[in-house]
């Protein structure tokens, strides 16, 4: 999470917040306390998800992602993609940009009703619609018989 405004340029974890706000959660509904707020000036949080002009740069993230595409340069590589919609450009993009760049990459993208793959990959690509929870236990055991 990110501050909404954003006062200042720390990124905070939601892992913890979204597990409270599950617990606590009744009939859709959240206590207005736990509705995370700014450590900082008290303003709402926002999900960090790299839309809009205040989103915060996370240099970690980026270093790690460089890391891993040296590490694997040059190596078989496959990008499975597991319920990640055309819009979510933010991890699309990066993943079929690394797909076209890499000559030994192939691209698997796995989503319900919604299958994007750019055209410069197809030919290097596999895109299944449905559920996870169905075509997951069923590619498994096609890949054992």
């Amino acid at each position: 999470m990110q501050c909404a405004r954003p006062c200042h340029d720390t990124l905070y974890s939601s892992l913890e917040v979204a597990e409270k706000l599950s617990a606590a959660e009744q009939g859709c509904h959240v206590p207005t306390e736990l509705v995370p707020r700014c450590p900082k000036c008290g303003g709402p949080m926002d999900i960090h998800m790299g839309a809009g002009q205040r989103i915060i740069p996370d240099t970690a993230a980026q270093a790690r992602f460089q890391n891993f595409l040296k590490t694997y340069h040059g190596k078989k590589l496959v990008v499975l993609e597991l319920g990640i919609g055309w819009r979510n450009q933010l991890i699309k993009a990066p993943m079929m940009r690394l797909v076209a760049s890499e000559p030994n990459a192939t691209y698997v993208t796995i989503n319900l009703g919604e299958v994007y793959i750019a055209d410069n990959i197809k030919e290097k690509s596999f895109g299944l619609d449905g559920r996870l929870d169905e075509l997951l236990p069923a590619l498994r055991e096609a890949c054992e018989a």
